[in-house]
């Protein structure tokens, strides 16, 4: 009797193409929607957060990928984000102006773009190590 080797295939995660893809819809939906509520003077500390959490985990990613293209345009979203926080410092509303409402247009596009081409794995991974990071923060606070 021939001996069975016990190599057994590991699984994978299905790339996040299947599984974004399956409910894209309405990810890029409430995504864009943070967005609106930006160019539309609506937007809470909760939205602030949310779009600042969305660029972290890319510039996680984009730094494991070693990809500048990424990196540079979430450097470009932090000028954005800084100017966003200033002005609600100053004026107790979260607003942009015509330049970085272009610019938070582009980012849902981009990002919603990036993690279509992504493992579920690898973006789990980012955000395991964005959670990492804040609670890290948090215990130095």
């Amino acid at each position: 009797m021939r001996k069975q080797s016990t190599y057994r295939p590991k699984r994978t995660s299905p790339p996040m193409l299947i599984n974004r893809g399956l409910i894209n819809d309405a990810l890029e939906t409430r995504e864009r929607m943070i967005a609106a509520a930006f160019s539309g003077g609506w937007a809470g500390e909760p939205h602030y957060d949310e779009l600042a959490d969305m660029r972290n985990v890319l510039t996680i990613a984009g730094a494991h990928k070693d990809d500048q293209q990424i990196l540079g345009f979430c450097h470009a979203m932090s000028t954005v984000l800084h100017n966003i926080r200033t002005r609600y410092a100053e004026t107790r509303r979260m607003g942009v102006s015509g330049d970085e409402r272009q610019m938070l247009s582009e980012f849902c596009g981009i990002y919603a773009n990036f993690w279509l081409r992504q493992s579920v794995g690898f973006y789990e991974r980012c955000c395991d190590e964005l959670n990492r990071a804040m609670k890290i923060n948090k215990e130095d606070a």
